[in-house]
């Protein structure tokens, strides 16, 4: 991993400076990275589920914009379908899906 310093305001830019969350308690490193991510003021901004196919098959996904308002970065990053993942972008209110 490759991290990079601004030197002019002396805080780490990378979104792979999140905190990641302990593995082991059921959850996919996937949502938990999503999980990190909110929890360090990353909001959903919207979502687009796929389905994954070819030698990388993994069903259903979700391909997330997420913005971060005090740093102004948008990121993308993806998450397995499940049924926490729908209701966590339910209780957030998160456009782009129609079910």
């Amino acid at each position: 991993m490759i991290n990079t310093i601004n030197y002019e305001t002396n805080t780490y830019t990378q979104w792979e400076q999140l905190q990641q969350p302990l593995h082991g308690n059921g959850n996919q490193a996937d949502t938990l990275r999503l999980l990190a991510a909110l929890d360090e003021g990353w909001q959903i901004q919207e979502a687009a589920s796929y389905l994954a196919h070819g030698s990388n098959a993994e069903g259903l996904g979700y391909l997330l914009t997420l913005y971060h308002p005090k740093r102004g970065q948008t990121r993308e990053c993806s998450v397995t379908h499940n049924a926490d993942i729908d209701a966590l972008l339910a209780f957030e209110n998160v456009t782009g899906l129609y079910h």
